[in-house]
């Protein structure tokens, strides 16, 4: 990957992350006391090579799950940023087609594929971010 590149990115997410600053007094932040935001995020780890189309069809079966959908709870998000923050962090998971996030609601209706990624996995994700999150009873 090119290092410009992933120093963008790595900004990028800084930056949606220290919005939170912009909240006002008594907003939670995920960044330190001197401004500094903390981000840490895996790399993605290269696949197995490419295979011709007919042989990855014959090695798998042709399974198909329907996505499901969770309604996540999710404390500590107290503004826009933090709902750009949320919504990337679940989007990057493997699996995860689609994460609709609402501070104002104080949650995250996650459509995905359940033979990719599990709810605790999101869970795990939010909580990098400095939230918790449950599934919402439901």
């Amino acid at each position: 990957m090119n290092k410009s590149l992933a120093t963008f990115g790595l900004l990028a997410v800084a930056g949606a992350l220290s919005l939170c600053d912009l909240c006002g007094p008594g907003a939670q932040s995920a960044a330190a006391p001197g401004g500094l935001v903390s981000v840490a995020y895996a790399m993605p780890v290269p696949g197995p090579s490419l295979q011709a189309p007919a042989q990855a069809r014959a090695q798998a079966p042709a399974q198909v799950a329907a996505p499901k959908t969770v309604t996540l709870a999710v404390k500590g998000m107290t503004c826009g940023g933090c709902v750009l923050s949320t919504r990337k962090v679940l989007t990057r998971l493997p699996g995860v087609a689609k994460a609709d996030v609402s501070y104002e609601k104080g949650t995250a209706v996650v459509t995905y594929d359940p033979r990719k990624v599990t709810v605790e996995q999101m869970v795990a994700a939010i909580k990098t971010l400095g939230y918790t999150a449950t599934p919402a009873a439901g």
